[in-house]
């Protein structure tokens, strides 16, 4: 769509033309999939620079662990609050869900992707620190403790 307008005189011809940029506003995901659109450029190349997949695959990764530990915790469900508060499945969901998300948002540039990732991320993030207030109270409340085990290795 090239615009052209010519102007003639009687000493000299100007002729102005316009060319459109057809590469303005382009961001480009790793899938090669282009999205369009001047509002949305900064953002989503913003969100690009954070490398969310890095990110997604180190969450996902926490939300298993946390989860395993979970498993193992439970059988000795009297003085762990963080068992009794249940954040190690809740939480390990929580975690699980933003991770791929993150994943997901980088493989699929979309802008509702993007912005269901980053309100998981700060649902992960709130999370996190529950899960940190509650552990450090379990370590204050029973690090005095003396654990022993009721067999005796000297038989």
């Amino acid at each position: 769509m090239e615009a052209s307008k010519t102007i003639s005189t009687d000493k000299a011809t100007v002729v102005i033309q316009v060319n459109p940029q057809v590469t303005q506003n382009i961001v480009s995901g790793d899938d090669g999939q282009e999205t369009r659109g001047a509002q949305h450029n900064t953002a989503l190349t913003g969100f690009l620079e954070a490398q969310p997949k890095a990110l997604g695959t180190v969450q996902i990764m926490i939300g298993v662990v946390i989860f395993l530990f979970g498993i193992v915790r439970t059988p000795f469900y009297d003085p762990y609050i963080s068992v009794f508060s249940g954040i190690t499945y809740w939480g390990s969901i929580i975690f699980i869900s933003a991770g791929s998300l993150s994943v997901a948002a980088q493989n699929k540039l979309h802008l509702c992707v993007v912005k269901a990732s980053l309100i998981m991320n700060v649902f992960s993030a709130i999370t996190a620190g529950t899960a940190i207030v509650l552990m450090s109270i379990e370590i204050g409340l029973f690090s005095h403790q003396n654990w022993s085990f009721p067999y005796s290795y000297n038989d």
